[in-house]
């Protein structure tokens, strides 16, 4: 099949590679790593689209995407699938634990998947699927799990100590909360989206939102300041949906979640 990635980054671009191997045909459409490929090429393309780019980055993009042609979302950091709805059954998700590099070097991996379809574009040997019709709950769990691993980051966690387990149930039990306030199923968070994403996120020292709870205990106004355009960060995923767990009407985030509240503080001092 013809497909287009939107957004080749790491992750947007392992994800090519496995297609590539599989026998589909891979365009890009990143106006900073090919300038020369126009989004209406890119678009007329693909035969299937498959989002990889910055949440921030997505809105824009999804008013130009058709909605008779799959669109499989591998971003993360949406709280809502209110941008999706005009797709229908044609929106997909493809989330879950495992990293880019996972992926380049063919280490055996599970990821989440809410179609048959994605099983059968990505199937390898070493890449296995767990499967879910709650897409909303997907879609939140790759979400808070970025919020989470601020925290992590913040509080200096490791993995394999009481505290990093500690956290993690903790971690665990509002996000089922959370899913229920939001009419999605609990048990979702069982899935690789859910726990094996949320352990890897909160343990790698390596990711961007640990880094930058690190840095946000050094420097308390780190995320006021990016969110004024005082400082620079690279993509941080878990600041823009700490501002959606504030400000997203169509989010219902329960009292009884005090890890995400304190967190949220943190990092936007509300």
């Amino acid at each position: 099949m013809k497909i287009t990635i939107y957004g080749a980054g790491a992750f947007g671009s392992a994800l090519g590679e496995i297609l590539r191997d599989n026998g589909h045909t891979i365009t890009y459409y990143d106006p900073k790593v090919y300038p020369e490929q126009g989004l209406t090429q890119a678009i007329d393309f693909a035969e299937v689209n498959i989002l990889c780019v910055p949440s921030t980055a997505a809105p824009k993009l999804l008013l130009f995407l058709p909605h008779d042609k799959p669109l499989i979302l591998a971003s993360k950091g949406f709280i809502s699938d209110a941008s999706f709805k005009a797709f229908g059954n044609y929106f997909m998700v493809l989330s879950g634990g495992a990293f880019a590099a996972d992926l380049v070097n063919k280490k055996p991996s599970v990821l989440t998947s809410t179609a048959p379809f994605i099983d059968q574009l990505f199937q390898t040997s070493w890449l296995t699927f767990d499967h879910t019709n709650d897409k909303l709950g997907s879609l939140i769990c790759g979400s808070l799990k970025n919020v989470y691993a601020i925290g992590s980051g913040y509080w200096g966690l490791t993995y394999g100590t009481r505290d990093f387990d500690d956290f993690i149930n903790s971690a665990l039990d509002e996000m089922r909360a959370i899913l229920a306030a939001n009419n999605c199923d609990p048990k979702t968070v069982e899935l690789s989206c859910g726990l094996r994403d949320l352990v890897i996120t909160c343990a790698s020292t390596a990711s961007r939102n640990y880094e930058f709870g690190t840095r946000l205990k050094k420097e308390p106004d780190l995320g006021v300041k990016f969110l004024k355009g005082q400082a620079q960060l690279k993509t941080t995923e878990g600041i823009f949906t700490a501002i959606q767990i504030k400000n997203n009407p169509s989010f219902v985030k329960p009292e009884n979640t005090p890890v995400l509240d304190r967190i949220v503080s943190l990092i936007i001092h509300r």
